[in-house]
């Protein structure tokens, strides 16, 4: 066992002074000063509401203090020690309250900066057949990416790790009205006098904006979403069609997380108010769109046929008619809602030469 040595100096010894008229007893001496004057433990007890500062004092005390005697740098270290697990506690609790009622910087857009630059959209109902290439490039363009809002600790709206597809309806000067699947939202029925719950949406940019809830169709298990446009641009409609038994159709969306993928197939047969489609549906295709040949929307994908039900079901997936837009009875409106609904019903009409009926 190594014993240290302890150095008195000369100064220390001129400082001890005997007690006059008292026997020389070992208590007979004065107190030596304190090694740490007060008014520094006054000025240096400040620092620990800023514990960097307080850290760069203390290297520099260290320093300072490397050549004093045994009794001092050992007192100083007690000190600054203690000052520095104090400063630590304040500055983690400090922390703690900052990021629990302060919300971080939110990594989500105010718009669709990917759908404000565009100057133009297709003209649609296209007078040609349009092939899978044609389908491709004029389409995909038109389709998003929706996710359900998960809310983190702070309350702040972030999309979550669900996702699905929806399509582009109407772009005029004030905003986007989109179509998707009511279970992508998370498929909460809200009655008409709700505020408007939020969606996620992306396009191919990958970033996220945060969309109102306007409308729903639980039934028909379709929603629509509103985002605000950030600039002028160029205006789009989206024609609705009537889906017709062995028709083509090209389904866009982002099966198993493979965004913007474009499968094909037929009409395989009229269910009541949806259709049976042939083209290839996995989980992220839900709230895609269901195009005919002529562009125009006759449906949007909402389920398929569980596969471990029965291991020889094939290609049995389901879309919402698109046409069920066109009734307002099966909507619940949210906000402006309605008036959306209805400007896009009045162009979508006025675009397709009256074909289209609001009854």
């Amino acid at each position: 066992m190594t014993i240290e040595k302890v150095v008195v100096s000369a100064e220390e010894v001129g400082e001890i002074k005997a007690i006059p008229d008292a026997p020389p007893t070992s208590s007979s001496f004065g107190k030596l000063p304190p090694p740490v004057p007060w008014w520094a433990k006054v000025g240096l007890s400040g620092l620990v509401l800023v514990l960097p500062v307080l850290c760069i004092v203390t290297i520099i005390l260290r320093i300072a203090f490397r050549s004093e005697t045994p009794r001092v740098k050992y007192a100083w270290v007690s000190f600054l020690s203690t000052l520095l697990v104090i400063s630590g506690f304040l500055t983690v609790g400090a922390a703690v309250v900052m990021f629990s009622f302060v919300p971080i910087p939110a990594m989500v857009n105010t718009g669709l900066p990917e759908l404000d630059e565009r100057l133009q959209f297709p003209s649609l109902p296209s007078t040609t057949d349009l092939t899978s290439a044609d389908i491709s490039a004029k389409f995909k363009p038109l389709v998003i990416v929706v996710s359900p809002v998960a809310r983190l600790w702070n309350h702040q709206e972030v999309a979550s790790n669900a996702f699905g597809a929806g399509v582009l309806l109407e772009a005029d000067k004030d905003g986007y009205l989109f179509a998707t699947a009511n279970h992508v939202t998370n498929g909460e029925r809200l009655g008409s006098d709700a505020t408007p719950e939020h969606a996620m949406v992306a396009t191919a940019t990958g970033m996220w904006a945060s969309a109102d809830v306007v409308a729903q169709a639980p039934n028909l298990d379709l929603a629509l979403l509103w985002i605000p446009r950030n600039s002028k641009g160029a205006n789009f409609v989206q024609p609705v069609g009537t889906a017709h038994d062995g028709a083509d159709i090209f389904v866009i969306g982002h099966p198993e997380g493979l965004r913007y993928t474009l499968s094909t197939g037929i009409v395989s047969g009229l269910r009541d108010q949806s259709i049976q489609i042939s083209a290839a549906v996995s989980p992220g295709n839900s709230g895609g769109p269901v195009y005919d040949n002529r562009g125009n929307l006759v449906g949007i994908v909402s389920s398929k046929f569980d596969h471990n039900r029965d291991s020889n079901a094939e290609n049995l997936s389901f879309a919402a008619k698109a046409d069920s837009f066109l009734q307002p009875a099966n909507w619940v409106f949210h906000a402006n809602g309605k008036e959306r609904f209805d400007r896009y019903i009045q162009a979508a009409a006025s675009s397709n030469s009256g074909k289209l009926s609001t009854k």
